[in-house]
């Protein structure tokens, strides 16, 4: 069992990621320029900020023609966040001077007036995504263009020059953005017969984006436009190649697509839209590009000791962050755990037209590798991959915590054991595991005698149930506690003691916190009741039913990844933006007014959103503050939409989030905080419980991995996954009996006369490792399997003779 301490220090890491000190220096202005630094800036995704996932970068040495390590290299302002959701960026870029021209003088409704239908010679980086191609001009005050294969009329080609000569892109593609690509009128060392080069794209839509350097709604332009882009180091062959092939399958896509619209209509409102095509006719496309450089082993090089020996062999697994996922391998060594990012630059090398994929075993070097120490560590969790239980997050000391999905949950189970053996061999204490059961039992006994405070608690129970910063249909969900928000502005009602200093002993002001968010409004929750008892009736009279189409009280969730941005929209815009196909909501549907949404989810029967830890850790203050100066339009009142309007009990947003926190941890919240937890990850969080206490919501929001894989029909499989992920998961539920109070005796945990906790282990999932074995990658030769880039079993028994990490 871990020390009080040890324990401690593991729930610190628990907080909600802290802003960057770069956000937070952002100019107030009218304007919502791009602050300094992209979210999402370094190769590997991040949360909020560049050094949200702090880890020790190792950089290989680049192979990029022209490129000088002294030289300072631009910024890009592209991130996979401006491509439609589900689509990869392919990380091949080249140096090109872009030319475009209208196609037709009667070009439809915006192409006439827009710069980016009628450019001249602008330079810039024109990149591959597996849907889409890219071009990022030099200029900051250009916006971004990206050019969707579904809108082009013709399939991509190359015009003037000599389409014969092809080179090898790993002397002149890829590399940071313009690291390889300063014009320099046509000196350089390739021969005058590659000079005039160009790629042509012709379309009938493209799409415009952070125009004048500004986050904010995409700009579709239709009208029909040639791009014309002149590679001044290199050879367009292998690109257009890459294209059409890219091109046709998107083209085959298209006619074979499948609508996945929800079979019972759920209450939506506007902010959660549901995707009108399939999603993973995308990751198929991903997939079928990327899969050639998946087995690539673990460079061991990038190895920080000398004499540093491998525990597992090479490990395809991904880095996830909200609404983004990082391909590579890992491995897992005596020192940490290092990650390698996919590189596909050996990927259009060996391009054909009539098919991709690497026709030899060379593999370009390159790439960039990080490690997270395990003397950082400080505890464990399981985690979901979509439905799939597959994930681990580890949390790490003074850091934020990264969550890593693997092929298999057996995969991560070994993962898990060798983690805890080596942790616990070091630090002589075991290694905490958030979703353990003695996790939980440690939180609450800290809980009960004042070791923990409620946010704390409720952040261990976040954890334990599944939920994660870094997913956002999973995301951490706290209470509304208060109810007194009334404004003295914007024409709201006004109270004459809302200015009155915060009196936490009148339970007036507070929410009543043993009913759901549905069941807070009688009159409301009479309409919901009547349908369901429809729902009933109607059941009745038919004779087979499936689970999803069981009677619900609410079709809508109390988190779901739109609300979870609804809250972050002021600090993570590009989020919503890519969530909302490119365009923010109407501003009367946006998160505006502390009252005003509390009102919602009091008379709105599509509202019954709680809240997010953000609203009671005075550090994340800033997304109450629009600091980047998004414009977000104006209310039909008239009212610019800017900053949050706040209470007028509240001084500034930071006094407002202390003042709400201060309600969390009064008495008269701790008394009665256990009947939430009850709703929420309790007895009446599902089945008969949650009918009797007015809480039961749409059976897609309580579906399992295992209720997942019963579905037999594909179809069906892929609808129940989305409308599960896209409109909100029931948290795992942690206790099958009332949670005791704070002063209560616990009395038995796993008896069998009154057990507390669901169960031994609290998910199914946690013996599947138990007979797993590690082997060599099927690819690898038997001398890769010795020297580092794969393990088979015996090689590392051999290693760690006496010390078997695999038992």
């Amino acid at each position: 069992m871990p020390t009080t301490n040890m324990m401690k220090e593991a729930i610190q890491a628990l907080y909600p990621p802290r802003p960057t000190a770069s956000r937070r220096r952002v100019r107030r202005s009218g304007s919502s320029s791009s602050y300094g630094g992209s979210f999402h800036e370094n190769p590997l995704p991040q949360f909020r900020g560049p050094d949200a996932t702090a880890s020790t970068s190792i950089y290989a040495p680049s192979s990029s023609f022209g490129s000088s390590p002294s030289r300072r290299k631009a910024k890009s302002r592209f991130s996979e966040l401006l491509l439609e959701h589900g689509e990869k960026d392919l990380h091949q870029d080249w140096a090109v001077c872009a030319s475009s021209t209208l196609l037709s003088a009667s070009s439809g409704n915006n192409g006439d007036n827009n710069s980016s239908c009628q450019m001249k010679q602008i330079e810039g980086r024109l990149r591959i995504c597996s849907q889409s191609i890219v071009f990022e001009p030099r200029q900051p005050s250009r916006g971004i263009i990206r050019v969707p294969f579904r809108h082009m009329t013709v399939s991509p080609f190359i015009g003037g020059g000599n389409s014969n000569n092809s080179m090898d892109l790993n002397a002149s593609g890829g590399g940071n953005l313009y690291g390889d690509a300063a014009f320099n009128n046509g000196t350089n060392s390739i021969g005058n017969s590659q000079q005039g080069m160009s790629a042509i794209l012709r379309c009938e839509r493209h799409v415009v984006l952070k125009a004048n350097n500004v986050i904010g709604p995409f700009d579709y332009i239709q009208a029909p436009v040639e791009f014309k882009f002149l590679f001044s180091h290199s050879s367009p062959t292998s690109m257009i190649s890459l294209s059409k092939r890219l091109f046709e399958m998107v083209a085959s896509n298209q006619k074979s697509s499948v609508s996945f619209a929800p079979s019972v209509a759920f209450d939506t409102g506007a902010i959660i839209p549901l995707p009108s095509r399939d999603n993973n006719s995308r990751d198929a496309i991903s997939e079928e590009i990327l899969s050639p450089t998946m087995n690539r082993p673990f460079d061991t090089t990038n190895f920080l000791h000398v004499q540093e020996q491998p525990l597992t062999p090479n490990l395809q697994c991904s880095i996830k962050t909200p609404l983004l996922e990082q391909n590579g391998c890992a491995i897992l060594t005596e020192y940490g755990f290092y990650f390698q990012s996919v590189v596909v630059s050996g990927i259009i090398n060996n391009c054909a037209v009539n098919g991709i994929g690497p026709k030899s075993s060379k593999v370009a070097p390159g790439g960039k590798s990080h490690v997270w120490s395990l003397d950082d560590m400080r505890a464990i969790a399981r985690r979901y991959d979509g439905m799939k239980d597959r994930g681990l997050e580890i949390y790490l000391a003074k850091q934020h915590s990264i969550l890593l999905t693997f092929e298999t949950a057996a995969v991560r189970e070994r993962i898990i054991r060798i983690l805890s053996q080596q942790i616990s061999e070091i630090k002589s204490l075991p290694l905490p595991c958030f979703t353990d059961r003695s996790f939980v039992e440690s939180a609450l006994e800290l809980w009960q005698a004042g070791e923990l405070d409620n946010f704390e608690y409720l952040l261990c129970l976040n954890s334990a149930a599944g939920r994660s910063f870094h997913d956002l249909s999973r995301y951490p969900v706290f209470p509304w506690v208060l109810s007194r928000y009334g404004e003295s502005n914007g024409g709201g009602f006004r109270d004459e003691l809302l200015n009155a200093p915060m009196d936490f002993s009148d339970p007036n002001i507070f929410r009543d916190l043993s009913k759901p968010v549905g069941a807070l409004s009688d009159e409301r929750f009479e309409d919901f009741r009547k349908r369901y008892e429809s729902m009933v009736q109607q059941q009745k009279g038919h004779a087979s039913q499936h689970n999803q189409d069981a009677p619900f009280m609410y079709g809508t969730h109390y988190s779901a990844p739109g609300y979870v941005l609804f809250y972050l929209l002021r600090v993570m815009p590009e989020h919503m933006l890519c969530l909302q196909s490119g365009k923010f909501d109407v501003p009367d549907r946006l998160f505006h007014s502390i009252d005003a949404t509390y009102r919602s989810i009091l008379t709105n029967a599509a509202d019954l959103k709680e809240l997010i830890p953000e609203f009671y850790d005075d550090d994340c203050f800033d997304f109450l503050i629009n600091s980047m100066g998004l414009q977000l339009g104006n209310l039909q009142t008239g009212q610019r939409v800017n900053d949050v309007i706040l209470p007028p009990w509240a001084k500034s947003a930071k006094h407002y989030i202390r003042q709400n926190r201060a309600a969390l941890e009064s008495d008269y919240c701790t008394g009665r905080l256990p009947s939430w937890i009850d709703l929420i990850f309790g007895d009446k969080s599902r089945g008969s419980g949650a009918k009797d206490a007015r809480n039961l919501f749409h059976p897609m929001s309580y579906i399992g991995p295992a209720d997942l894989e019963a579905i037999r029909n594909p179809e069906d499989r892929v609808r129940a996954e989305l409308q599960s992920t896209e409109f909100g998961i029931v948290p795992d539920q942690l206790f099958c009996r009332e949670h005791p109070g704070k002063s209560e005796n616990i009395g038995s945990w796993g008896g069998s006369d009154a057990p507390l906790l669901t169960r031994d282990r609290l998910r199914e999932s946690y013996g599947v490792g138990d007979s797993t074995t590690f082997s060599a990658p099927a690819h690898m030769t038997p001398q890769q399997s010795r020297n580092g880039t794969g393990l088979s079993i015996d090689d590392t028994l051999a290693q760690h003779a006496g010390s078997n990490p695999f038992d």
